[in-house]
């Protein structure tokens, strides 16, 4: 249940009330929206519920008809074909959207859930060894959205931070920092895009070393492997060469000095042993590089309109000796294993309980190795870190339910995690912890890896949209602002990566970006403004503007002149309907979709068919019912995908 003014749903329900009483399970399923206009508001599909109802469609349709038709808000209905086609009466589709309007305001649409809930949104939670990608724009843009959809729904949420500042890529960070003999980015450096390019030149010159000595190994064997062993080299050595342009200095010290290690991967292995087990002069150089590297994450972030509550250190969790106790009841566990020479938990007896996998949201397809725990060195995984950090999160909050904002290819050690918590008696925790995936960010041309160095920073992406949007505004013959310039180029990047479903991947295009004449952020808050300057215009010549469901109604007739002015009654109507859907998915796309719409009908609604100009009093509240339930649309709309609307642009 939900509680708000949802005029689209009333309608629905209306219908559903109707055809539910032939004794159907779930009459709603059985109810649409016709494909086109000419043939209803709402079609009854008779043939799949003659098949449910055991009866036929026409005996089915001749009753419905009679009944659909007592419904006082139905103004015409008709069974064409296998449908029953409803039409709303135009008088009450005029005053069920206005009266919903005046009652709930600006908070029109946002359904609240009948029960609140406590949620935890970890999102970001990139290793703080190079500067935040276009790959973490789009972890950013899904949690700022998903937390204010659920924020919108009533439900407290808590926004968490992850530094992952233990494991291989952070030591790899500091071994590179200890070769070159430097701590700290020179001044006026951003501290994460200096550490980038440290953690790139290291890893990359050390893997460099290694193959250098494998292909020396196999130099005198030759054949098939040693040619390919080959071309890796030549790749490694073309990655080299792009990264020590960068950085002439850094790379030639880092370089000399690895050279010199009989074993590079060694010395990296035991940096994150002594870490992990609490090394005071180790531990002190990884938090402050990780620190710095975070106060970088920080800035761009605050820019990017993302913010948290909460900023957790996986290394505090091993300190906490909240691992360890992990470590201890994995070991008590009926699940513990040695798998490979190293302790494990085995989850295949688990996963052959009837309903496992439909609890935890683990694919029947998708195949779980046992998780490892521990290396034969002591050290510990990530994932067995990240279930300590799970009941953290938990019980700190005291949350009813936590989402992990993390890409798809780590969907095998999310579905570990679930299943080492069920395991471990967490079953509440297992049962209430959500991956929600998302698949990865292309960008046209562009071919990225940060371990070599290759990416498209956040900053770049926000500085670039700035620039092109101060560039169209001057060609537009609009005064440059560079504050409202920023704004519209980090909308523009926010909503490029969010109108697009998780599920797929986001092909980055600019032209797509900031094309202010479609499908885009800029188009939106244009037409928003748009909507603002209708209503600051009409103010100054005296012309009411505020909600006027009677007065509109009396102008009901008028509706049908011009289809898209009954469109837009529906498209507002929709729109609690609308945010229903994603809140129930928490799919952004569905909002950002569905706003291109609304914004195509209203602009060419509007140049059609003028407001101002209106002289009838009722025709004139009829279309500014328009304007103002499309600008409390728009600002809903964009708002719940982290979005600020402009009054002017």
């Amino acid at each position: 249940m939900y509680r708000g003014s949802n005029p689209y749903g009333e309608l629905l329900a209306g219908i559903a009330q109707v055809v539910g009483e032939l004794g159907v399970e779930n009459p709603e399923r059985f109810v649409a929206e016709p494909p086109r206009e000419e043939f209803g508001d709402f079609a009854v599909l008779l043939h799949r519920l003659a098949r449910s109802a055991g009866r036929s469609p026409g005996e089915l349709g001749e009753e419905l008809l009679e009944k659909v038709r007592g419904i006082p808000w139905v103004g015409e209905a008709r069974v064409v074909g296998g449908y029953l086609n409803i039409f709303v009466r135009d008088r009450d589709l005029v005053r069920l959207v206005l009266e919903a309007l005046a009652r709930e305001g600006e908070g029109y649409g946002l359904l609240k859930a009948a029960r609140r809930l406590r949620v935890v949104v970890e999102y970001v939670s990139a290793n703080p060894v190079h500067p935040l990608h276009v790959g973490a724009a789009r972890n950013a843009a899904l949690g700022i959205a998903i937390s204010r959809i659920l924020e919108a729904q009533g439900h407290e949420v808590q926004r968490r931070y992850y530094v992952n500042d233990m494991g291989v890529q952070p030591a790899t960070l500091v071994y590179g920092l200890l070769k070159l003999g430097e701590y700290e980015p020179p001044p006026g450096v951003k501290p994460d895009h200096w550490y980038g390019q440290i953690y790139a030149i290291t890893s990359t010159v050390v893997e460099l070393v290694e193959q250098r000595r494998r292909v020396e190994e196999l130099r005198s064997v030759g054949g098939e492997e040693y040619r390919e062993e080959l071309k890796k080299l030549d790749r490694l050595l073309a990655d080299a060469a792009r990264l020590r342009e960068l950085n002439p200095d850094a790379f030639d010290r880092i370089a000399a000095e690895v050279s010199r290690s009989p074993d590079p991967w060694a010395e990296i292995q035991e940096l994150v042993k002594r870490y992990e087990e609490g090394d005071p002069e180790v531990s002190q150089l990884f938090r402050r590089t990780a620190e710095r590297c975070i106060e970088g994450f920080a800035e761009t972030l605050r820019r990017f309109g993302a913010e948290f509550d909460k900023w957790d250190w996986e290394s505090d969790l091993v300190r906490s000796g909240e691992v360890a106790r992990i470590l201890e009841e994995a070991r008590r566990s009926p699940y513990y294993t040695i798998h490979k020479g190293a302790p494990a938990l085995d989850f295949s007896k688990l996963l052959e309980e009837p309903g496992v996998r439909e609890r935890l949201g683990i694919p029947r397809s998708l195949e779980i190795p046992p998780l490892i725990l521990q290396r034969s060195d002591g050290t510990t995984l990530y994932t067995v870190r990240d279930i300590a950090y799970t009941l953290r999160k938990f019980r700190e909050f005291g949350a009813d339910r936590v989402y992990n904002v993390i890409a798809s290819e780590q969907l095998l050690p999310q579905a570990q995690l679930r299943l080492a918590l069920y395991a471990l008696g967490y079953r509440r925790e297992a049962e209430n912890l959500v991956h929600y995936s998302y698949e990865i960010v292309n960008v046209s041309g562009a071919r990225m890896s940060s371990r070599r160095g290759r990416y498209v920073t956040l900053d770049e992406l926000m500085e670039e949209a700035r620039r092109r949007v101060l560039e169209e505004l001057r060609r537009r013959g609009a005064e440059p602002d560079p504050v409202v310039a920023e704004r519209i180029g980090v909308a523009a990047i926010k909503f490029a990566l969010l109108q697009v479903s998780p599920s797929r991947p986001v092909t980055f295009r600019w032209e797509n970006v900031l094309d202010f004449e479609r499908n885009s952020a800029p188009y939106l808050l244009y037409t928003y403004a748009r909507c603002m300057g209708i209503l600051r215009k009409a103010r100054e010549e005296g012309i009411p503007t505020g909600v006027e469901p009677e007065k509109a109604a009396a102008a009901a007739d008028s509706l049908g002149e011009l289809p898209s002015r009954r469109r837009l009654y529906k498209f507002i109507a929709r729109f609690p309907q609308v945010f229903l859907r994603a809140a129930e998915t928490l799919d952004p796309s569905t909002i950002a979709v569905f706003l291109l719409g609304l914004a195509d009908t209203f602009n060419s609604w509007y140049d059609e068919d003028p407001v101002l100009r209106e002289g009838d009093e009722a025709r004139r509240a009829l279309k500014m019912g328009i304007v103002q339930g499309v600008r409390v649309v728009l600002l809903n709309g964009l708002r719940l995908l982290g979005i600020e609307p402009l009054k002017r642009m």
